[in-house]
C-alpha cells in the first residue's frame, strides 16, 4: 500500500517557497513603511514651509519705509533681517502694533524671529524684553537678497542698509547635506516711500 504522507524533498520544497513568500512580505511591508514615513516627512516640511512663508510674507509685507532720512527702519544683511514692521493677528486698536523684528540663525541651526514692540511714545519704564518663536529648525543658514526699485537701479543685492524699501525681499534657505532642499521665498514690500499701500 503507497504511504499517504509527504516526501521529505517535498517538505524542504514547500518550506522553501514560503520562506521565499514571507521574504517578500516582510520587504514589502519594510518599503511601505520607509515610503509612509518619507510622506510623513515631506507632508510635515509642506505644513512648516507654507506657516513659515505666511508668517515671513506678512511681516516682510508691512514692512514700515523710512519717515527721515536718518531713519533706518530696514536693515538687510547677507543672512540676517531687521526691520519695523506691523504685528500681525492684533486688533487695530491695540496701543501698539509696531515692532522691531530680526529674523535670522541661531547657533542651534534654528530659524528664529525675534521681536520687540516699538512704543509710539517714550517709554516711562524700562523696555519690553526680546521675544522670540523658532519657526524651523535643522537649517545651516539663510541667503537674503534685495531687489531695488526701478528708480534705485533694479538690481539684486546681497545687504540693504539706504533709502526706500527694497521691492522684493528674497530668502534662501541652506540645510544640512541629504536634506530635502526647500524652495526659495519672494516677498514683495508692499508700502511706498510715503507709507501707504
Amino acid at each position: 500500500m503507497p504511504s499517504s504522507g509527504f516526501t521529505l524533498i517535498e517538505v524542504v520544497i514547500a518550506l522553501a517557497i514560503f520562506g521565499f513568500v514571507l521574504a517578500g512580505l516582510a520587504q514589502s511591508l519594510r518599503f511601505g513603511m520607509t515610503a509612509r514615513g518619507v510622506e510623513d516627512r515631506l507632508a510635515g516640511n509642506a505644513a512648516q514651509l507654507e506657516r513659515m512663508d505666511r508668517v515671513l510674507r506678512r511681516l516682510i509685507e508691512q514692512a514700515s519705509p523710512p519717515a527721515a532720512t536718518d531713519d533706518k527702519p530696514f536693515a538687510g544683511e547677507e543672512h540676517r533681517l531687521t526691520l519695523m514692521t506691523l504685528l500681525p493677528d492684533q486688533p487695530q486698536t491695540a496701543t501698539s502694533r509696531h515692532a522691531q523684528v530680526a529674523i535670522g540663525v541661531d547657533d542651534s541651526h534654528r530659524l528664529v524671529l525675534r521681536w520687540k514692540p516699538h512704543p509710539n511714545a517714550v517709554a516711562i519704564g524700562p523696555a519690553p524684553p526680546m521675544q522670540e518663536i523658532v519657526l524651523a529648525e535643522g537649517v545651516e543658514r539663510i541667503d537674503l537678497a534685495y531687489h531695488a526699485g526701478t528708480a534705485e537701479g533694479g538690481k539684486w543685492s546681497k545687504t540693504w542698509t539706504d533709502g526706500p524699501l527694497p521691492v522684493v525681499v528674497q530668502l534662501h534657505f541652506v540645510l544640512p547635506a541629504g536634506k530635502h532642499r526647500w524652495p526659495d521665498m519672494q516677498m514683495p514690500t508692499l508700502l511706498d516711500t510715503n507709507g501707504s499701500f
